[in-house]
């Protein structure tokens, strides 16, 4: 008994009275607190019944059926009540009158497939036998039309290129040209500059198909011109030379402080074969150091003469027997 008098002496101490106010109002909040959780639970929602028709319905393509005690079905989401009473059943196992008529549909659409089949087969049997000669041209009609599937294209056709051998080289004071040591070269390339890049007087330029196959060379050297070629486009301008095979032509080139040279160039054969696109492109590739000296000397164009395509020359306007042949023409090209 002393004991509480002494615990209320101690709580009603003024120093304590904040203490035990706040200990007051904090026991009032959970109070509080716990009731109105209490009454929010106890007023949740309550789930709505599904109120389902009484006598048989279509649901999903199966008749159900009414509820009875003495016939429970799984047919309602909340049948607790109704199920009380009779034995449990498998929710897996189809209801009474709705198992399914696959089988006797599937063995109705086989025969009647069956029976299309034979049909067609017999239709087309006698359209065979009666117009045997149509059907095998109009199936070669087909053959034919799907044999070349859409968007193909021709494979390119073979090219022809010509390869030119020729000698040339220095005819030395004295020597006949059968007996001069020239240098042979077997398959002279487009715009090849004779005899070199820092001295030329000659560029090999392609094959003039006119009356007859020949070779032709621009001049772009200082040279007298002595030989069985012809001159393009006149002997008092000779600006190209064309030699045909077993032809030759000599070039007299006087250097700068020295005495003269003689240059003999001499085509001994001009042959053409086949070559695909790309092996054409490659084997017809002018040469760059020719097309530098053709560039600064004037000499790009031929007179009267056009390229059908790479390396092979034509002349369309002018006849081929206005080629002259010339005896000694000096030739001042532009160096």
């Amino acid at each position: 008994m002393k004991f509480l008098n002494d615990l209320k002496a101690d709580l009603t101490d003024r120093r304590l009275m904040p203490l035990v106010a706040l200990s007051v109002a904090a026991l009032v909040v959970a109070v509080a607190w716990v009731a109105l959780s209490g009454g929010s639970s106890s007023s949740s929602p309550t789930a709505h019944a599904i109120v389902l028709p009484t006598g048989p319905a279509a649901v999903g393509g199966l008749a159900t059926s009414a509820l009875t005690p003495e016939k429970a079905y799984a047919e309602t989401s909340s049948g607790s009540t109704a199920q009380r009473h009779g034995a449990a059943r498998d929710p897996f196992t189809p209801l009474p009158g709705s198992e399914p008529k696959t089988a006797s549909k599937t063995g109705a659409s086989t025969s009647s497939a069956s029976a299309a089949s034979s049909k067609s087969t017999g239709s087309a049997a006698s359209g065979s036998s009666s117009s045997g000669s149509s059907s095998s041209g109009s199936s070669s009609k087909s053959g034919g039309s799907s044999s070349t599937p859409k968007g193909s294209t021709k494979p390119a056709q073979p090219k022809t290129v010509y390869q030119v051998a020729v000698l040339f080289g220095v005819l030395p004071a004295g020597t006949l040209p059968a007996a001069a040591q020239l240098t042979a070269y077997e398959d002279l390339k487009l715009s090849t500059p004779l005899p070199n890049a820092q001295s030329p007087l000659l560029v090999y330029r392609g094959v003039n198909q006119g009356t007859s196959t020949s070779a032709t060379f621009s001049v772009v050297g200082e040279a007298i011109l002595r030989g069985q070629g012809s001159c393009l486009p006149e002997a008092q301008d000779c600006q190209a030379i064309d030699l045909k095979p077993g032809e030759s032509e000599q070039l007299e080139y006087t250097p700068p402080g020295a005495a003269p040279v003689v240059y003999e160039l001499r085509v001994i054969t001009i042959t053409s074969s086949k070559a695909s696109a790309s092996a054409a492109r490659r084997i017809l590739r002018a040469q760059p150091a020719g097309q530098a000296v053709l560039r600064s000397s004037g000499r790009l164009s031929i007179p009267d003469l056009v390229y059908a395509q790479p390396g092979l020359l034509v002349s369309p306007r002018r006849p081929a027997s206005a080629a002259r042949a010339h005896g000694a023409t000096v030739h001042r090209g532009r160096r």
